[in-house]
């Protein structure tokens, strides 16, 4: 068992998704994981936001997407930032973009969705009140994120400029 309660800057810290059907995921992803869920939408508001739990821990979150959000279904990961602005800005001016400006979380925190060169999105997040993923690395929780891309050595660059990352070799790729 791996409870967490906060991060370091520069480590990914949470795992949401963004659905256009976002009752019909959690009753999918609930089910799959055994998960417990919880709707933290403040009353009013457009939209869904499930918190979804394992053992009352917090492991992810599935939402209805944000306006203006990336149109691709998919898991997003976040990053610890001591500041959501700094880190767009960064991504900015290592050869990236900004998605998403950063804008309030549901916590109080501020996050930003970036992508890197070849387009590969991540989320930035200073958070609130909620500190991440409270569950991780063993069954039913997440425990890793995976990039793909056709530039390792730009995405070397990239995620090093906007996080300090370093690339080690793993088997056979360096990605």
């Amino acid at each position: 068992m791996s409870e967490r309660d906060g991060y370091q800057p520069g480590v990914p810290c949470w795992i949401d998704t963004w659905q256009s059907d976002a009752d019909a995921a959690v009753a999918f992803y609930t089910e799959l994981f055994a998960w417990e869920r919880e709707d933290t939408m403040p009353p009013d508001t457009p939209g869904q936001h499930f918190m979804c739990r394992l053992r009352g821990r917090d492991v992810a979150a599935i939402a209805s997407p944000p306006q203006g959000a990336p149109s691709a279904t998919a898991w997003n990961t976040y990053v610890w930032v001591d500041s959501a602005e700094d880190a767009a800005a960064k991504a900015v001016d290592s050869g990236g973009s900004v998605l998403m400006d950063p804008f309030e979380s549901l916590d109080g925190g501020r996050i930003a969705v970036i992508s890197d060169p070849a387009g590969a999105a991540i989320g930035v997040w200073r958070p609130g009140a909620h500190k991440g993923a409270q569950l991780i690395n063993e069954p039913g929780a997440w425990s890793m994120s995976q990039l793909s891309t056709p530039d390792p050595e730009g995405a070397n660059a990239f995620y090093g400029g906007v996080f300090g990352w370093q690339t080690e070799m793993f088997g056979d790729a360096t990605m």
